[in-house]
C-alpha cells in the first residue's frame, strides 16, 4: 500500500462527498422521527441492530419503521412488554412486517436482549451507556468482553461499533472517543477500501477495519465519518474517480 496516494484519495474522496457529487440514498435508515432522548428512540435504534446480519439494512430499517407504526406490533420495543407474550406470538409478530427473516433465531435473540434490558438495565439501552460514562472503549469492552453474554449478537465486533455509530447518528447519547468507533466493513465499504488500495482483495472485514484506524491516525477524519462516503461511493460505481 503507498500510503501517501491512499490517503491523497481519501481526501479527494472527502471533498466530492462534501460537495454533493455522489449521491445519497435517501432515508437509510428509516424511522419514527421520536425525540433524540427518548428512551424508545434508544429502544428502536437498538434491537433491530441485533438481527441485522447479512441482510440490506435500508430493508431491515423499513421493517423496523412498519413494525413500529403497527398497533398490533409496537409493543416490541418495549422490553417490559415483550417478556410478557410467548414465543410463539412474539415469533408471529416480529414476522409479520418482516422484522425477523429467520423465524426461530430472530426471536431467541430478540428474545434474550429484551429479557437482559427487562432484567439488568430497567428496560433501558441509556443505563448501559451511562454505566460505562458514555465512553466509546469501554462500552465496547462491557458488551464485547465483560458482560457479552447478555448482548447476543450485539457483543460481536461488527454489530457492537455498528450500534455504536447508529446511536451517535440519531440518538443524544454525549458519547467520547469516538474515534474508537471501528469502521462497519460491511460489503460497499470492502469494495471501496479495495478500490481505494487501502487493503488487497480479498482481505477480512477484520483486516479492513484495522487498515482504516492505521490510515486515519493522527488525523482529523475518524473511521465512522467515512462509513456512509464508503458506502455511497460503492452504490454510486465508485464514480467520482479519485
Amino acid at each position: 500500500m503507498d500510503e501517501i496516494l491512499v490517503r491523497q484519495r481519501i481526501r479527494r474522496l472527502c471533498e466530492h462527498y462534501q460537495n454533493g457529487e455522489i449521491p445519497k440514498l435517501h432515508q437509510h435508515e428509516v424511522n419514527p422521527g421520536l425525540n433524540k432522548s427518548d428512551r424508545l428512540n434508544y429502544l428502536f435504534f437498538t434491537l433491530p441492530v441485533a438481527i441485522n446480519y447479512q441482510r440490506s439494512s435500508p430493508a431491515l430499517w423499513k421493517a423496523a419503521l412498519d413494525t413500529y407504526e403497527d398497533k398490533q406490533t409496537t409493543y416490541l420495543f418495549y422490553p417490559e412488554k415483550v417478556v410478557q407474550v410467548t414465543d410463539d406470538q412474539l415469533r408471529k409478530d416480529l414476522c409479520k412486517n418482516k422484522l425477523a427473516l429467520q423465524p426461530n433465531r430472530h426471536t431467541l435473540i430478540w428474545r434474550k436482549l429484551t429479557n437482559s434490558f427487562n432484567k439488568n438495565y430497567h428496560n433501558d439501552p441509556r443505563f448501559i451507556l451511562q454505566l460505562n460514562t458514555f465512553n466509546i472503549s469501554q462500552i465496547l469492552n462491557y458488551i464485547t468482553i465483560e458482560q457479552k453474554n447478555q448482548f447476543p449478537y450485539l457483543c460481536g465486533a461488527k454489530m457492537s461499533n455498528y450500534w455504536l455509530y447508529i446511536l451517535h447518528q440519531f440518538t443524544d447519547a454525549p458519547f467520547t472517543g469516538l474515534e474508537h468507533i471501528s469502521i462497519i466493513p460491511d460489503t460497499h465499504v470492502m469494495q471501496s477500501s479495495v478500490r481505494l488500495g487501502l487493503v488487497p482483495l480479498n482481505s477480512s472485514p477484520e483486516q479492513t477495519a484495522q487498515a482504516w484506524f492505521f490510515i486515519l491516525k493522527n488525523s482529523e477524519i475518524r473511521p465512522i465519518d467515512m462509513h456512509p462516503i464508503l458506502w455511497n461511493w460503492s452504490r454510486n460505481n465508485f464514480i467520482p474517480e479519485v
